[in-house]
């Protein structure tokens, strides 16, 4: 009878990236340490696309703890930059240059994408 246990694999190199270690994939779930619509971090603050791609979000990263790891809650949605900058300052007290980068308005992306 063939052995079809997964729970360890027989070649352990695939487990790690070429420099950086373990690979983790990305998440869906936008409250995730891991989310892959995230853009980019400022300290324990970040602002990534939300899942359904309509917006983005603005939130902040709760205490790591042991069981559950970190986790992130949401503090506004934005589809301008304005906005977004707006909520930003009133957080964190100062405008943050990652936010140049991002259009005027949230662009939606294609069903198709």
């Amino acid at each position: 009878m063939a052995d079809f246990s997964y729970s360890t694999p027989r070649n352990k190199s695939h487990n790690k990236g070429p420099v950086t270690g373990p690979i983790t994939r990305a998440d869906h779930r936008e409250t995730a340490e891991n989310y892959s619509g995230e853009l980019f971090r400022h300290g324990v603050y970040r602002v990534a696309v939300c899942r359904d791609g309509i917006q983005w979000l603005f939130q902040r990263q709760r205490p790591q703890f042991p069981a559950g790891g970190a986790a992130w809650d949401t503090l506004g949605y934005c589809v301008s930059k304005s906005g977004l900058t707006r909520l930003v300052r009133a957080h964190i007290g100062c405008n943050i240059t990652e936010l140049d980068v991002l259009s005027a308005h949230f662009q939606r992306r294609c069903c198709d994408e």
